[in-house]
């Protein structure tokens, strides 16, 4: 179903992307300004199909990050909504599926036992 620029626009402002810590996952801060920079050209009619396709974040791993999956994912449906930036080239982008967020205590024992097993090759 084709929609309007703004729908993108909307579609992206309401995207929440799991965190995650103590696994890699990308910098919280440039994905969220990448994402500004795209409502940016969209709102004024320039194509984003370049921008999507060039956009680079850094890693990180012991720093709170965005799981890379679900922002590359994203921005792969961003992409294939918006790479005319014309309206009728629009159509809906789903939010990623919400999933359950683990209890800070739990996540932290989940990363430890990971750690351990990569330690002692279990």
């Amino acid at each position: 179903m084709a929609t309007d620029p703004e729908s993108l626009v909307r579609a992206i402002g309401e995207v929440q992307f799991t965190p995650v810590r103590f696994r890699e996952g990308y910098r919280m801060s440039e994905v969220d300004a990448f994402l500004e920079q795209v409502v940016a050209a969209v709102r004024s009619g320039e194509p984003i199909d370049e921008l999507v396709q060039t956009a680079l974040f850094t890693p990180v791993r012991l720093s709170e990050g965005y799981l890379m999956a679900e922002v590359d994912d994203f921005l792969d449906r961003v992409l294939a909504a918006g790479v005319d930036a014309t309206p009728s080239a629009y159509v809906d982008v789903p939010a990623p599926a919400a999933t359950p967020v683990p209890s800070p205590a739990s996540s932290v024992i989940q990363e430890q036992r990971g750690l351990l097993a990569r330690l002692f090759r279990r």
